[in-house]
């Protein structure tokens, strides 16, 4: 936890610099639902459910993170564009899964879990039957070792992320490969949708 607490202040800038937070807009911006709540879990400083709001996302948000330095930073990040979103200082499995939303965000979150099926799992049973998950995972390039060295993340083909939404119940609505930059080679997006039945 110490690592996250003392990234907290400068990570809202970096995540700008290298070009993430205009990449989550790109990828949010033609599918973010406009109304009903959303969880954005391992918000970190909140730069993607800031992203989500940016590309007309609901601002019906609750953010959960179990660092408290992230958490307020992410909290003054939101006041500053004019909005409260309700936080939760705590994991995934501290939340109940009686707790239903309509969205799910959850931005580099996985590769962090001993057993990213689960967490996927966990992912799903919070959502509510037709609601969307909106994932952003590290995928395998060198580019992601020097990140490795100071976080200690996993990651992780399409193919295995998609078998682990698949596993939990989800039906896979579209990968979204970023175009320039770190997130080019970082990442991949996904949307992902639990069946209504």
């Amino acid at each position: 936890m110490t690592r996250y607490e003392h990234a907290a202040p400068t990570w809202s800038k970096k995540a700008r610099r290298l070009g993430y937070t205009d990449a989550y807009i790109g990828f949010l911006k033609r599918s973010a639902i406009t109304s009903g709540p959303v969880l954005d879990v391992g918000t970190g400083s909140g730069d993607f459910a800031l992203s989500w709001v940016a590309a007309g996302g609901s601002t019906d948000l609750t953010l959960l993170d179990p660092s408290a330095a992230m958490l307020n930073h992410a909290a003054a990040q939101f006041a500053e564009a004019g909005y409260a979103p309700t936080l939760l200082k705590c994991g995934l499995d501290d939340l109940s899964c009686d707790a239903q939303y309509d969205a799910i965000l959850a931005s580099h979150v996985i590769e962090h879990f001993a057993d990213p099926f689960e967490a996927m799992r966990g992912l799903a049973l919070r959502l509510k039957p037709g609601g969307q998950l909106f994932m952003v995972v590290s995928k395998p390039h060198w580019c992601n070792w020097p990140i490795w060295l100071r976080f200690r993340h996993r990651w992780y083909s399409a193919e295995t992320v998609c078998h682990f939404a698949e596993r939990a119940g989800l039906q896979v609505i579209r990968t979204h490969a970023f175009r320039s930059g770190p997130p080019k080679r970082t990442s991949l997006g996904y949307i992902f949708q639990k069946p209504q039945h």
